[in-house]
């Protein structure tokens, strides 16, 4: 049984995809629906965590980016919504995204997770990594790619 489905999502078209996917499922199978966001960590030169001003920069950019999630995630929320889901939380992650997602399905003990592929090919996918790949080799829990 599935009674609680994560679905990730970052306003692209291929996670727009898998909301809806996630929803419908979610319909289905009358399960909890759970919509994450995750805010990657920004990789910085070592110089720039030493100016003076780094640690202002970095504030401005996390309530920027929590902005963002929170846009985002109304905007998925009013999607599932509309499609007739009853139950829906919304929760922000940080970090690296595959590992995110994997860890918040660990630990709220989720049956299955949904996210977006953005359609690359093999070779690129392989050489440029992707969070649909990452999360698989991640997580013991049950994944579905939406295309």
């Amino acid at each position: 049984m599935i009674n609680k489905i994560l679905v990730a999502t970052d306003a692209s078209p291929a996670s727009g995809r898998a909301v809806s996917f996630a929803a419908r499922l979610a319909l289905q199978h009358e399960s909890e629906l759970l919509l994450l966001n995750v805010i990657r960590d920004m990789q910085l030169p070592e110089i720039l965590r030493e100016d003076p001003d780094f640690e202002a920069f970095y504030n401005a950019r996390d309530e920027l980016m929590r902005q963002a999630a929170d846009l985002i995630l109304r905007e998925a929320r009013t999607l599932v919504r509309k499609e007739g889901v009853k139950i829906v939380q919304t929760a922000i992650g940080s970090g690296d995204p595959a590992t995110s997602i994997a860890g918040f399905a660990r630990r709220r003990k989720i049956d299955m997770i949904v996210v977006g592929t953005r359609g690359l090919s093999k070779v690129k996918a392989s050489s440029m990594g992707s969070v649909s790949r990452k999360l698989l080799d991640l997580t013991e829990v049950n994944c579905l790619v939406v295309r």
